[in-house]
């Protein structure tokens, strides 16, 4: 394996005063890493954070249309019987009104 010179990165063996490049570059890969790994954290709890708002919005909602169906169920109901009352009146009232036996009652 051939060895490659890359400006600025000279090996230790050398003894000379890019040993101490290798060191400022170490620390500014260091440095950058830590950065990094700062601001991911930071953007994975934001992240995090929006998941936990959207699933409780998520199960709000839910909630909410299951709700909804209840009460418009029983709206259903109410109405099917306030139909079905006024049904009934109105046809005792038709009855009443054009009822047989009506002039036996005014005698």
């Amino acid at each position: 394996m051939e060895h490659v010179h890359r400006p600025g990165l000279a090996s230790e063996a050398n003894g000379d005063a890019s040993g101490h490049s290798v060191e400022i570059e170490l620390q500014i890969g260091s440095n950058l890493s830590s950065l990094i790994h700062r601001v991911s954290e930071a953007s994975v709890s934001e992240i995090e954070m929006l998941i936990a708002e959207l699933q409780s919005l998520r199960d709000y909602l839910l909630n909410e249309g299951q709700r909804l169906q209840r009460e418009i169920t029983a709206y259903a109901h109410l109405n099917q019987g306030a139909m079905e009352s006024t049904r009934v009146i109105t046809e005792t009232l038709l009855r009443w009104k054009a009822g047989p036996d009506r002039g036996s009652h005014m005698q």
